[in-house]
């Protein structure tokens, strides 16, 4: 398409802040720690309810029972050890996809405000880097546009259509006030 579509993406960089959208990711979190906490109170009942039958049934298994039953805070510290993990690993696994989604509204934003030549550079690792090259071609290709419109303003400007070019050329500024091709 044009060289700033095949420019190389700037050297590696690491994000300092693990929470970058907030929101999103405390949203994320929540439901894979509800997720992993319904799992685990649904086995709890389904092991409980397995050894009430076991003991119901040869009332002789009382004392493992008991001795079961006195693990139990043991258990409790185990899972919430556990759950611990799953909001640290939640909070990396959302980072990647928060990371890309910050940096897409900030790109949507600078293009948006005119400047065309912009392009998104994802981390390696990253999610949405189909996304990353689809944004860069769709600017690339209205940065082509843009070209083209230029070429035909200053070609009308020369043919005597000057008021029109310039009228169009402020209704442009008027969109994009930071507009760069």
């Amino acid at each position: 398409m044009t060289e700033n579509t095949q420019a190389k993406a700037p050297a590696q960089f690491q994000r300092k802040t693990i929470l970058i959208k907030k929101h999103l990711q405390y949203r994320y979190m929540a439901l894979l720690f509800i997720c992993v906490l319904l799992g685990f109170m649904i086995s709890a009942l389904d092991i409980l309810w397995t050894i009430a039958d076991v003991v119901n049934k040869h009332p002789m298994m009382q004392p493992l029972l008991d001795e079961m039953s006195g693990m139990l805070p043991l258990f409790g510290l185990k899972i919430a050890m556990y759950m611990i993990m799953v909001l640290i690993v939640s909070a990396v696994i959302s980072h990647r996809m928060a990371g890309p989604i910050f940096k897409f509204e900030k790109s949507c934003a600078t293009v948006a405000e005119g400047d065309l030549t912009h392009r998104v550079y994802l981390r390696q690792g990253d999610q949405l880097t189909d996304m990353q090259d689809q944004f860069n071609n769709m600017t690339g290709a209205v940065n082509e546009v843009v070209r083209e419109y230029e070429k035909f303003r200053a070609a009308a400007a020369e043919t005597g259509m000057k008021d029109q070019a310039e009228a169009l050329a402020k209704r442009v500024a008027e969109i994009m006030p930071k507009f760069k091709i």
